[in-house]
């Protein structure tokens, strides 16, 4: 786990070199050009499902407990303005399930549509794509996210922070086989809150 967050941090640290380097291309209203959001949040689960497959018994659901069942995050994505109004980028992450416990790294696609070309604007975003659990095997799984949030100029030096609300999604295979041919895996739904920075 320590080797991932550092790794992460790297990443961030390269990602805010470069953005700064590449300051002359990008406008003030930071919606132009290469960039860098580095965000964290917390993510409230209301449904924690472990499904089973057998041959003599077919899918079995069962309801995990939710007490106290939670998450914290950290993200980095790196993206690019199409134009002033979309972005796609690459995401890469920490997560930290609390009941049930488990680390996941998620690598995602990230996809933005600003509804404003100001400095502040709302936004909706949407992101897919898989992730591994670290603990014992390294599992596979997948991860959907889509929500709202709002960009929010501090100054006129482009120092931006964006925040939003999202629905969360996430599969986990548990044997260490892909979902597809998986005979057991868990699915978290939750709300997710995000506080982040572009850079």
């Amino acid at each position: 786990m320590k080797k991932q967050l550092l790794s992460l941090i790297i990443v961030v640290l390269s990602a805010y070199s470069f953005s700064q380097e590449t300051e002359k291309d990008v406008d003030e209203n930071r919606n132009e050009g290469f960039f860098n959001i580095t965000q964290f949040g917390y993510i409230n689960l209301y449904e924690a499902k472990l499904e089973t497959y057998s041959s003599t018994n077919g899918n079995v659901v069962t309801d995990l407990p939710l007490d106290n069942a939670s998450a914290y995050f950290l993200q980095t994505i790196n993206g690019y303005f199409i134009d002033s109004f979309f972005s796609v980028g690459l995401g890469v992450g920490l997560d930290g399930y609390h009941n049930p416990n488990f680390n996941t790294l998620p690598v995602f696609l990230d996809l933005r549509l600003y509804l404003s070309d100001d400095m502040s604007s709302p936004y909706v975003f949407m992101d897919i794509g898989t992730l591994v659990k670290f603990e014992g095997n390294k599992n596979n799984g997948a991860l959907f996210n889509i929500g709202l949030g709002y960009k929010i100029s501090l100054n006129k030096k482009r120092l931006m922070i964006i925040t939003d609300l999202s629905y969360n999604y996430k599969e986990i295979s548990n044997d260490g086989l892909s979902l597809r041919n998986s005979h057991s895996w868990t699915q978290l739904r939750g709300t997710a809150l995000t506080l982040g920075i572009i850079f």
